[in-house]
């Protein structure tokens, strides 16, 4: 290879005559290679169609293009054996590695709190193998400003990766200002938790899960209404380097079982390290309907890559169709998708201009999305959900708390202008009559590429549904 043997070393005025041993050259190949690959993949892994002026666009778009064209001059000053420019060219690396590891441990403490020592170990290093030639360089004023200016420069790009990471203040609305009483005057109070409750024949409560059944034949829905947290950063991280404990989030542990009514049940929970939640299910059988009202406290700002508002699972269908108020006249068939590419993902959202839209991925849950079908959804407008199986409507389910707490903040993880909210439906296998997946939440990166994490605000949030078979 010429990199290895070059056949006519060049001698450049800014050049230091000292050879380039092999050792140097094949451990500086190593390195710019792979930073040349990394900027490749992060450039073309990461999203885009951010706004000019949003962090994501620097770091995902332009940044990765001046670091692949440093490399190409570095490897350019290799070949030649200029060690003049190399004195110059190749401090950037460990400037950079040594900014990302200082801002880490500054940004995220608890996360990184021995992990910064990996990036920093690293810039030094590179670092000690730059020092012989720095001090020639450095004899020189214009050299030694130059380089000065080098280091600062990159430094100040790894202090940046790291800041456009962080997510931003907590974009979620809670509704309740604190938590209903679980002690309802008249309740009779079970000593011990049922492993189930009915409410009629169409209706099943687990009081230990805290969700319910309903029958709305021939479909089977299974509704989750409490706020759980499934990925948690402690301190808005990327998800995926925190340790178990903190990244895990709390089951519900159920306390208190008050029966009000026979067709109506109210359920105290403590998430341990989180807050209270409450669990209340009405079985309206003269209407056929079933009303659930749930609401969950957070004790603290919670930061989180996979949260749960809502999680909803359909059975029973041949071929499932969803259909939504802000667009009744669409009706969107529920697919399977592939990860991270393949078929693509769809799901819908409501952004900072209240517009409501349905839409479908490019490949996978990557971007950039067509729209389905779109309309509009005010804070306080409920939002219905239709179930078609194939042309049979089936019934409906209305979330009437969802669109006035979600955070319409632009998603770090999707981009091209999708928030973090997200309705997201899918099958779990290839047959159109496997079940289906409905996965409601009001801020999260499940959407897209990455395990970046977004803020939930402290405070009590309410789920108040519908059910409603037709």
């Amino acid at each position: 290879m010429r990199f290895l043997r070059p056949t006519k070393p060049a001698q450049s005025a800014g050049s230091l005559e000292h050879p380039i041993s092999r050792l140097e050259r094949v451990f500086w190949l190593i390195v710019l290679l792979g930073h040349m690959i990394a900027a490749a993949l992060w450039w073309w892994l990461q999203p885009g169609g951010f706004p000019w002026n949003h962090p994501r666009f620097w770091i995902n778009r332009v940044m990765p293009v001046v670091a692949m064209g440093w490399c190409l001059g570095s490897l350019l000053a290799l070949h030649r054996e200029d060690r003049g420019r190399l004195a110059v060219w190749l401090p950037a690396w460990p400037a950079v590695w040594a900014g990302i590891a200082i801002a880490g441990k500054l940004v995220f403490p608890i996360t990184l709190h021995l992990a910064w020592l990996v990036p920093m170990a690293g810039a030094v290093g590179m670092a000690a193998m730059l020092i012989p030639d720095c001090r020639r360089v450095a004899q020189v004023p214009t050299h030694w400003r130059l380089l000065l200016a080098v280091v600062c420069g990159w430094v100040l790009v790894g202090l940046a990766a790291i800041l456009a990471q962080l997510p931003p203040p907590p974009g979620t609305l809670p509704l309740l200002a604190g938590m209903p009483k679980v002690e309802a005057p008249g309740a009779v109070a079970s000593p011990t938790a049922p492993g189930a409750i009915s409410l009629g024949r169409d209706v099943m409560v687990y009081p230990s899960e805290g969700s319910l059944t309903v029958r709305m034949a021939p479909l089977t829905v299974t509704v989750s209404p409490l706020l759980s947290f499934i990925s948690r950063s402690p301190d808005g991280c990327w998800t995926v380097l925190a340790r178990p404990g903190d990244r895990a989030g709390p089951e519900p542990k159920l306390r208190r079982v008050n029966q009000l009514a026979p067709s109506s049940w109210l359920l105290g929970y403590d998430f341990p390290g989180q807050g209270p939640a409450s669990l209340n299910v009405v079985h309206d059988a003269d209407r056929k309907s079933v009303v659930v009202d749930a609401a969950t406290r957070l004790d603290r700002t919670t930061f989180s890559h996979l949260t749960s508002f809502c999680d909803m699972e359909v059975r029973g269908h041949h071929r499932l169709s969803l259909g939504f108020s802000p667009c009744p006249d669409a009706r969107i068939e529920v697919t399977r998708f592939d990860y991270p590419f393949g078929r693509p993902a769809r799901f819908a959202y409501v952004d900072g201009e209240r517009r409501f839209r349905v839409v479908e991925a490019s490949s996978g849950e990557k971007g950039p999305f067509h729209i389905l079908a779109e309309g509009q959804l005010s804070l306080a407008d409920p939002l219905s959900i239709l179930l078609f199986d194939e042309d049979r409507a089936i019934g409906r389910i209305t979330l009437h708390d969802w669109s006035a707490q979600a955070s319409t903040q632009l998603s770090p993880t999707a981009g091209w202008n999708v928030p973090v909210n997200a309705i997201e439906f899918s099958l779990n296998d290839e047959a159109p009559s496997s079940p289906a997946s409905i996965f409601i939440t009001l801020a999260g990166t499940s959407v897209g590429q990455g395990w970046d994490s977004v803020g939930h605000a402290a405070g009590t949030y309410r789920n108040r549904i519908t059910i409603e078979p037709w």
